[in-house]
Parts: structure tokens; C-alpha cells; sequence
């Protein structure tokens, strides 16, 4: 069944080298599949005509026919001919398979996989014209989608272990990867749902928060698809709606926070969408907290004052990776660096001091300066040419802080059990 995707991947291929932009042959090219969604339809509308099984087997090979003919189409006019011809007319029938089979992945795995497909702006091909609603029409639709599967997967209550990536984790995966290609697809402009009253944005982040409350962070860092999809999604989220995120209750937020925090020491691509997150997070808090009129929001008093000693840890994670560890995406870890100094001076200087004091007397002095040149020429504010300033800053004091450990290696685990 599997290869299905791979054979209608082929064949969309093929279709588009002398036919792409013809509607009629891509009709008639569609035709076998038209036929099968229509039955699909009828048989969905008709409780009379509805076998279970039969009915699932046709829905599972369309879900994997359209998604590797959907992966095909690369090009603006490919897809747009392909959205004209499944919107409405055949999403509903992916609608009300999430309504009926949301507790079976065999079904709700492929047909998710062909929405996050669709959403998917691959080569730029979801370029809509000014006047076009179908950008919009587009997201609420997977919006709508994500949210039923969402509020309905909650619903399912002691999942054996063996059986909770299968059951939940892999379809709350899929869901993570439909909302991350479709806020960064640069096809919607988000601010009209606000504007209009529209909730398909703020039901599709809220159930993100669903979702997310639902996992431990334990179970987020032990399957890398769904660690990777949920922490490229925040780093999205955290970019472009972080007013969403700080307006969440303060436990919610710090659940978030947390989640960061641990995946700071993760593989690499999970701890690059972690440090660009948390870059975000920390850069909108520090310029709240710097605000002229100095009227801080409540939102971000209340993250400030809930568990300050998070924020504290992650600067000491970040500079123990920096300083101690094969740190492979230094300039990932630099980002959000001096914001977390900026938030935490007296932690930081307090943590500098205790470092230096680790030393043996004769090398105080040289580790003092190497801080000192980490925070040369550096002002209090995170400005593009300020954070340029210091990313270089810590590429030469992790360079010249290597050379120096050479010397000093017997008093490295104490500096690391201290910082940690």
C-alpha cells in the first residue's frame, strides 16, 4: 500500500511534463480517482452502503494516491489546478474520516500526512493571486482538520506504553508538522483571522497547547520525529505569534520553558530550534522589560516572577556547553546567550565569579579577562549590530578558552558540577 505514494509521485511527474497546465487532461487524469471519492462520498452519506473495511482500505490508497500526487506537483499552476479540483468538493470526505477512524492511525496516518503534503509550500508553489481567498480558505481548512483530530485523540484514555506512539504520538507528530508548514508557508496573512473575528489561527494554536499538555517532556526527547516536529513548530510559534505565547497561563508558559531547557542539550538539529526559540522567547521579554514607559505587561511579570531560576539554568547550560562541551552549533547557542545575560546580570556575574574562583590563583587573572573580553564592547540591548558583537565575542572566547583549559584540565569537573 506504501508504494502507492511513490507510484502516483511517478506518474503526477510524468502528467506534468507535456500536460501540466492543460485543466481538462489533468481532469481526465484524475479521473479513477474523481470516480473513487465520489463512491467514497456516497457510501460516507449512505449508512445502507457502508462497509467498514472496504471502506477504510479505498480511503487509505486515495490518502496515499493524492499525497504522492500533491509531492509532485512542484509548480504554481500544478497546484492551484489540484486545489481548484479538491476544494470543497472532496476535503469533507477527509473531514469525516478523522470524525469516524480518529482512534485508528491506519487511517488517520495517511490522510494526515497528505494534508501536511498539501499545506507544504515546496518550491514556492502556493503563490496565490492578491485577490485569491484560498490562501486563507487553505489554512482554515487544515485548521479545522487539525483541531477535530486534536480534540478527539484527547479523548482516548489509557494507552498502553507499547502502543502510545502508534495510538497518539505519531498522528500529535504529523499534527505538530501540518501547523509549522502551514504558519511558515507565507501564503496567509494571519492578522485578518484577529481582524474578522475568524478563530481557525487561534483554535489551531490552542490545540497545539492541547496537545503538548498532554505529552511529558520525557516522551517529547524519546522519539526524535515527534522532538524534531515540535520544536521546529515552536521555534515558528515563538517567531511569529509570541504574543500568543505569552498570554498562555503562567504554568503553561513554563511548561514550554522547560521543554526548551531540556532539549538545550539534545541532538543537534532538535538544540538549534530550541536556541532559536528560546532566542525569541527571551528577546521578547527583555524588550517588554525595557519598554521606555517602563509598564511592563502583567503577562510578562508573571513569567518573570513564576520560576526566574529557569531562565538562570538555561544560561548556565548554554555557557557550560560553550565553554566545556564539542559545542558543534556555536553560533545557535550564542543567540540566545546574551539575552539570558541581559535578563540575569547578577546571575551572571556571580556564575563568572564563581568560575574564576575555581581556578588556581595563577590563572584567575586570565580567565577574568576572558570574560571580560565575552563582554567587551557589548551594550545593554539586542540589537541586530550588538548581537552580531557578541556572537563574535564568544567565538574567540571559546577559542582562546580551549587553549587555555590545555593547561587547566584537572579543574574542569569541578567547574562543570558547579555550573551544573
Amino acid at each position: 500500500m506504501k508504494c502507492r505514494t511513490i507510484f502516483y509521485t511517478s506518474l503526477g511527474r510524468l502528467f506534468m511534463i507535456d500536460s501540466g497546465e492543460d485543466e481538462d487532461k489533468f481532469e481526465k487524469f484524475m479521473q479513477p480517482i474523481t470516480s473513487s471519492l465520489d463512491t467514497l462520498k456516497n457510501m460516507l452519506n449512505n449508512k445502507s452502503m457502508f462497509n467498514e473495511e472496504e471502506t477504510k482500505k479505498a480511503l487509505i490508497g486515495i490518502s496515499r494516491d493524492l499525497r504522492g500526487l500533491v509531492y509532485s506537483f512542484i509548480s504554481r499552476s500544478n497546484i492551484m489546478i489540484f486545489f481548484n479540483w479538491i476544494y470543497p468538493t472532496y476535503t469533507p470526505v477527509f473531514h469525516a474520516a478523522i470524525d469516524l477512524w480518529f482512534n485508528d492511525p491506519q487511517v488517520t496516518t495517511p490522510v494526515l500526512k497528505l494534508y501536511a503534503e498539501f499545506v507544504h509550500n515546496r518550491s514556492q508553489r502556493l503563490q496565490f493571486d492578491i485577490s485569491s481567498p484560498n490562501g486563507i480558505l487553505l489554512f482554515r481548512d487544515a485548521s479545522k482538520l487539525l483541531v477535530n483530530y486534536g480534540t478527539k485523540i484527547l479523548m482516548i484514555r489509557d494507552i498502553p506504553s507499547d502502543r502510545l506512539y502508534a495510538m497518539k504520538l505519531k498522528g500529535i507528530s504529523i499534527c505538530f508538522s501540518i501547523l509549522k508548514l502551514a504558519l511558515s508557508g507565507s501564503y496567509v496573512n494571519f492578522g485578518v483571522f484577529e481582524l474578522y473575528g475568524d478563530t481557525a489561527l487561534k483554535d489551531a494554536l490552542s490545540t497545539f497547547i492541547k496537545l503538548i499538555l498532554s505529552i511529558s517532556i520525557t516522551d517529547i526527547l524519546e522519539y526524535p520525529k515527534l522532538s524534531q516536529s515540535y520544536y521546529v513548530l515552536l521555534e515558528c510559534i515563538a517567531q511569529d505569534h509570541m504574543k500568543f505565547l505569552a498570554n498562555l497561563e503562567p504554568t503553561v508558559f513554563l511548561y514550554i520553558i522547560s521543554s526548551i531547557s531540556e532539549g538545550l542539550n539534545s541532538l543537534d538539529n532538535v538544540c538549534t530550534s530550541c536556541c532559536s526559540a528560546l532566542d525569541h522567547i527571551v528577546s521578547y521579554i527583555f524588550k517588554e522589560i525595557s519598554k521606555q514607559n517602563k509598564k511592563k505587561s502583567y503577562e510578562v511579570n508573571c513569567l518573570m516572577e513564576l520560576k526566574p531560576e529557569i531562565f538562570q539554568q538555561m544560561l548556565s547550560t548554554i555557557m557550560n556547553i560553550i565553554m566545556f562541551e564539542d559545542c558543534r552549533n556555536q553560533w545557535s547557542m550564542s543567540r540566545p546567550l546574551l539575552g539570558l545575560i541581559l535578563l540575569n546580570e547578577d546571575y551572571f556575574n556571580e556564575l563568572r565569579r564563581n568560575i574564576i574562583s575555581q581556578q588556581p590563583i595563577e590563572k584567575q587573572t586570565t580567565m577574568n579577562r576572558l570574560f571580560d573580553y565575552l563582554m567587551r564592547d557589548i551594550e545593554r540591548n539586542l540589537l541586530a549590530k550588538n548581537r552580531d558583537r557578541f556572537t563574535q565575542n564568544v567565538s574567540t572566547f571559546r577559542r582562546e578558552l580551549s587553549d587555555f583549559q590545555k593547561g587547566s584540565v584537572p579543574c574542569n569537573n569541578d567547574m562543570m558540577n558547579m555550573m551544573n
